[in-house]
């Protein structure tokens, strides 16, 4: 097959594959030689520019030993990315869709997000994380098991070490309403911790902005809920989400949407506490206990 226009979800492959490829040790040559591929036609399948057929893909993720389930997540991406693209918003209802985000991040070279009434998930501490997921347990993922629910923990905190942590910083910039902070997730203990864990990545990670909104300064444009922009430094077009608490998530790469998510990010950015303010909020709370 010929070299593909990169798509969300040949990115999403590429992402995916890349991750997995680098998780089973297996060198580029090796993966590319199973499948009769040479190694720049792998690396433009992990730069999402190249497809593969279902034979070959499935050859792919058994020689890098994909789990079952990621077996069937790469092979529903795998039947996205072969589709030719067309001008609609992308929206992920395939099974792992919440790795998809992951890949986003991963892929991204700055990240803005702004949330409404919770800390944002890449800095999210491992107990406010946890207490999140026990909430939705029974809820929302009425058919996962203890694993699985330990396994999207797992994910959520993994997104944080590849954003965070990534060998070529990201520049990220979150910012958050400050109900977040009474609306209360797990207990007393987890609410602190979680404050704690905040102002300790604020202060040790350069590349890391964060700003508190004030739920009371009027002329909010996104009251009704969050949005996330990812750039990538080239490799394609911005791209845009609008998280929601149950149903598809869509994806926006087209001009006039991002645009209006930029404006109205900006527009929040202003109404927000500066950082050092945010700095002095957040340590305020910790002397009062939260």
């Amino acid at each position: 097959m010929g070299e593909a226009v990169p798509t969300l979800p040949r990115l999403f492959l590429g992402e995916a594959l890349r991750q997995l490829r680098e998780d089973s040790g297996r060198s580029l040559d090796a993966a590319a030689a199973h499948i009769g591929k040479n190694r720049q036609r792998l690396i433009r399948l992990l730069d999402g520019k190249a497809t593969l057929t279902r034979d070959e893909l499935e050859r792919l993720i058994t020689f890098l030993g994909a789990g079952k389930q990621l077996r069937r997540e790469l092979a529903a991406l795998g039947e996205e990315a072969r589709k030719k693209p067309n001008d609609e918003p992308y929206t992920d209802l395939g099974p792992g869709a919440y790795r998809r985000v992951a890949y986003l991040e991963a892929m991204a070279t700055t990240i803005h997000s702004y949330e409404k009434g919770i800390f944002p998930a890449l800095v999210q501490s491992p107990a406010y994380v946890e207490a999140l997921m026990g909430v939705g347990h029974g809820i929302w993922w009425d058919e996962i098991d203890d694993q699985e629910r330990l396994d999207r923990i797992s994910i959520r905190l993994e997104r944080q070490r590849l954003v965070l942590e990534a060998a070529k910083p990201k520049q990220v910039h979150l910012l958050f309403t400050d109900d977040a902070f009474d609306a209360v997730v797990g207990d007393s203990d987890v609410m602190y911790e979680q404050s704690s864990h905040l102002l300790d990545l604020i202060k040790g990670k350069r590349d890391l902005t964060v700003q508190v909104v004030p739920t009371e300064t009027r002329g909010n444009p996104a009251q009704q809920g969050g949005l996330t922009l990812f750039d990538f430094g080239g490799l394609l077009r911005p791209v845009g989400s609008v998280p929601v608490v149950y149903g598809p998530a869509t994806y926006f790469d087209k001009e006039a949407d991002t645009g209006r998510l930029a404006r109205a990010f900006n527009k929040i950015q202003e109404l927000a506490l500066s950082p050092s303010k945010t700095v002095d909020f957040l340590e305020q709370k910790l002397r009062k206990g939260i």
